[in-house]
């Protein structure tokens, strides 16, 4: 029996879902794990990232499809071996991930590139997981699926998959993985919506110009789980709990958390 599970979260409709967005990346470096350690520490309910591959086929924890932003390397990561992206620093860029900017000098002393187990090694049955994978070649979404298996994430994290095509290879190596499909996101109407429950997704994404109140009675109606992208202030984090939204995405989670107690709201 799992220690921690996901869809419990959302059984309360007072509950508001925290996830941190890499972490607690508005105050830690993106993706890391002081990020994770933070944003746990804080108490948050998910944890979301995103995976690519090294050249060894390795996933690891890396937002962009190259390294200049965050460390102090160029090219992609399929560049180097995991071995060699160890070596490298991965503090570089500070601040939110739409308003932050890239450092000359790194923010934090051996900041490295964290591998998907070994994020599962330390945060296992501690916190949800969405897990953004951002690549599909056979041999890393293999080991993405089997370690997903290994570590028994049924009811504590999902793969978060670009467009249905991209679920649907996850799907022929193990069809009991959770997905959430952000095709569409940004235009994410009723009919989306109706599309990803017919898909089999339980968790959506919608973009915030995606949510209003009409939008949050639908997910209802449907019983889907929606998980927004993005709210950082306190100000937008009221505005989009009024209309009923019940996960949001941050990049801020101690602004939402103190919105949360502020509105006297399920914790």
């Amino acid at each position: 029996m799992p220690e921690f599970e996901l869809s419990s979260l959302y059984q309360d409709p007072k509950r508001i879902v925290v996830t941190a967005h890499r972490g607690f990346s508005g105050q830690y470096p993106e993706n890391t794990m002081p990020a994770f350690r933070e944003a746990i520490k804080l108490g948050v309910d998910i944890i979301e990232f995103d995976l690519r591959g090294t050249r060894d086929h390795i996933p690891v924890i890396l937002h962009d499809a190259t390294l200049e932003r965050t460390s102090n390397a160029t090219g992609s990561p399929h560049d180097y071996a995991l071995h060699e992206l160890k070596r490298l620093n991965f503090s570089y860029w500070q601040g939110t991930h739409n308003s932050g900017l890239r450092l000359s000098e790194p923010a934090f002393p051996d900041v490295t590139i964290s591998t998907f187990e070994q994020l599962l090694d330390e945060v296992h049955g501690r916190v949800g997981l969405n897990i953004q994978v951002y690549e599909t070649d056979a041999p890393l979404l293999s080991e993405v699926c089997r370690l997903y298996d290994a570590y028994d994430l049924y009811d504590q994290g999902y793969l978060t998959m670009s467009t249905f095509r991209e679920a649907e290879l996850v799907r022929e190596v193990n069809p009991r993985i959770a997905l959430c499909v952000l095709e569409r996101q940004g235009q994410m109407d009723r009919e989306s919506l109706e599309r990803q429950k017919a898909f089999g997704c339980k968790y959506v994404q919608p973009r915030r110009e995606d949510v209003d109140a009409a939008f949050c009675r639908w997910v209802e109606e449907l019983g889907l789980y929606a998980n927004m992208f993005y709210s950082n202030t306190d100000e937008d984090n009221r505005k989009y709990i009024g209309y009923g939204l019940q996960g949001i995405l941050t990049d801020r989670p101690d602004i939402l958390l103190r919105t949360i107690r502020d509105m006297g709201l399920v914790r």
